[in-house]
């Protein structure tokens, strides 16, 4: 697999700065215009060989994924990205047993407390109510990716499937056609 783009590592800096995602929350694709995507996979791809080689460039920050709903692919990809590129996880894998959660804490002040321990967040939740709760929250947390919320959103799934077409195709969106082929329409 060859890069798209020849880059040098200062580009690297400016490229991030050109997805205008930094310290924001994501929760729809549809918040993002093509050319922000392209930037962030543009962005993903100059990361490759970083996270191939296991260079730390996220060495210091932690990660915190708190999943209200089972998960294993969702709650894995982004812990094992975490770890290849230097970072640490704290995971809290069932909120609703084994945190302040079961005691009636409620999602706010949970986000709200979590954020001062991590840098980023990973919320799996089933309730899509949760993205109000996010709303509220602005920049008084730290930035909240979400792993997927019931049957509303799961944007780093959909942006996975974008980027391996990006890779895969060239990343002219506008001229792909996609199938979608599963029995399962809940997992598509």
């Amino acid at each position: 697999m060859t890069l798209t783009v020849d880059f040098g590592p200062n580009d690297i800096v400016k490229q991030i700065e050109k997805t205008g995602i930094k310290g924001q929350h994501l929760i729809f694709i549809d918040d993002y215009s093509s050319t922000e995507l392209e930037n962030i996979f543009k962005t993903a791809e100059m990361l490759e060989p970083f996270w191939r080689n296991r260079i730390p460039l996220l060495e210091g920050k932690i990660l915190c994924t708190q999943f209200f709903q089972p998960s294993t692919r969702t709650r894995f990809s982004h812990e094992t990205a975490m770890f290849r590129l230097g970072g640490n996880v704290i995971t809290e894998s069932n909120p609703l047993v084994s945190s302040a959660a079961a005691k009636g804490e409620s999602l706010y002040d949970s986000l709200r407390v979590t954020s001062q321990y991590a840098d980023v967040i990973v919320l799996r939740h089933p309730d899509e109510g949760v993205i109000d709760t996010i709303e509220q929250l602005g920049s008084d947390a730290s930035p909240i990716i979400s792993g997927g919320y019931g049957n509303v959103t799961h944007p780093t799934q959909g942006l996975l499937d974008m980027y391996t077409a990006y890779r895969a195709l060239g990343g002219d969106f506008k001229e792909m056609t996609v199938m979608i082929a599963t029995p399962d329409l809940s997992r598509a």
